[in-house]
């Protein structure tokens, strides 16, 4: 079995996340930057307080573009995903780098959610809920979800029947020695 990767228009979808969180973050810095500047420039030796505004708000921005030209394309490398008979393996993460292993056996249910941005690109989120926790393979192709989905729960209530039949006959054998 190999790691799967999640669908190729995820870096569409980063990058169109990331020029709303920009315009989101740029409109409301540029009113307050012209607010202070217009009060600002009517004191003498401003210049200086206004030039470094200026540049912390451009490096502010510049940070937002590499975002969104640089990491894509390292995140779509970084995330991957396998579903083996037993367990299931999440991998992602750039700088904090996560390896997670579910059983099969822990899993109670498994669920396909689709958010705002994910549906003009056709992507969904697999969400696999344990008594614990609720893990995520993000960015996968609602197909690609739906079926995965599918084929998770089938392994899961093949568990849940083998668990409940290996219960039922250990029952009735201590009902039989009693």
């Amino acid at each position: 079995m190999e790691f799967q990767r999640v669908d190729k228009k995820a870096k569409t979808k980063w990058r169109f996340s990331r020029i709303i969180a920009l315009i989101f973050a740029v409109i409301p810095l540029a009113v307050l930057l012209l607010i202070a500047f217009s009060a600002i420039a009517e004191d003498e030796g401003s210049e200086t307080l206004m030039i470094i505004g200026w540049a912390v708000a451009g490096l502010l921005v510049l940070a937002q573009i590499v975002s969104i030209v640089v990491y894509p394309p390292i995140e779509y490398i970084q995330w991957a995903y396998l579903i083996a008979p037993d367990r299931i393996e999440i991998k992602k993460g750039i700088f904090y780098r996560t390896h997670t292993v579910i059983p099969i056996s822990r899993i109670q249910h498994v669920a396909v959610t689709q958010g705002v941005l994910q549906r003009p690109f056709k992507l969904s989120t697999v969400q696999i809920h344990t008594a614990g926790d609720v893990m995520e393979i993000q960015e996968l192709g609602t197909d690609v979800a739906e079926e995965i989905c599918a084929r998770l729960q089938k392994r899961v209530n093949v568990k849940v029947e083998q668990k409940n039949a290996a219960q039922a006959q250990s029952d009735s054998q201590a009902g039989s020695e009693v």
